[in-house]
């Protein structure tokens, strides 16, 4: 299809292959992840990875999250769609993306490291449609979705729009419980569609395998698991794919159940 200022949103979703992001809500599909390699938090990283991501009428919020990572948002259609970011010395920033740029409106929200976003459409718009690039890459233990009563209490009063009741509608139904960052053990699981779960977020194969990298160098001797539902073609088919990817790696610690 030709992309147009007015692309029809179902469109979009079909012709990019765009799937419902878990946990943090609305729609992605991850372009690349570099083969370039740089020293993170939690040990070697790919430096930077890019994603398509969108908010529709059906999807219009994308519910808070952090990231140690630097978040760079490029607008490639639609909009607006207001982004509120939080950052870890207690200030907060509004911006608003779009195309009106002499009424504020900005066509890039940067992102920086070790800060929390959340993004909500205008209800008068029919999509927003953007570019992510996060470097290092994103990974689960690097990112977190959720926040509770500390949230609130930290950045409550920091600007006109953020009172305690709009702080709580940006987590959404994540409100008193954290997904990701830092979690213990690794056990990987694939859902009906295939997709490859963790701490209830969607990786790609060249993400599952790098966390079984870590994991693996970590506790050599440790086996860890990939749960998939033998009664789903899809789900079982990707588990055995990733279990021979990771075998072809030289990961021999891993144990398929079925549940």
């Amino acid at each position: 299809m030709t992309i147009s200022q007015s692309s029809d949103p179902d469109e979009l979703i079909k012709a990019l292959n765009l799937k419902h992001l878990n946990a943090e809500a609305g729609l992605f599909e991850v372009i690349r992840v570099s083969d370039l390699s740089v020293t993170a938090s939690d040990g070697d990283s790919p430096v930077s990875n890019a994603i398509y991501f969108m908010l529709t009428k059906s999807e219009p919020q994308n519910y808070l999250h952090w990231l140690y990572s630097d978040d760079y948002q490029t607008l490639i259609e639609g909009g607006p769609a207001d982004y509120y970011l939080f950052f870890a010395d207690g200030s907060v920033a509004k911006y608003t993306m779009g195309r009106d740029l002499k009424n504020g409106q900005v066509l890039v929200v940067p992102c920086p490291a070790n800060a929390a976003k959340a993004i909500v459409l205008h209800e008068s718009a029919s999509h927003l449609l953007v570019s992510s690039v996060v470097t290092p890459a994103w990974s689960p233990q690097r990112a977190r979705i959720g926040a509770d009563e500390s949230f609130v209490d930290q950045y409550a009063g920091q600007a006109d729009w953020a009172t305690p009741e709009f702080l709580s509608f940006l987590v959404g139904p994540n409100f008193g419980h954290k997904i990701g960052a830092a979690a213990t053990g690794l056990n990987l699981g694939i859902d009906s569609l295939g997709q490859i779960i963790w701490q209830g977020m969607q990786l790609t194969d060249a993400q599952a395998l790098l966390e079984i990298k870590k994991f693996t160098g970590a506790h050599p001797d440790q086996e860890f698991e990939i749960t998939f539902d033998d009664n789903q073609t899809a789900s079982s088919t990707c588990a055995k794919r990733l279990a021979d990817l990771a075998g072809q790696a030289g990961f021999s610690n891993v144990r398929l159940r079925q549940c």
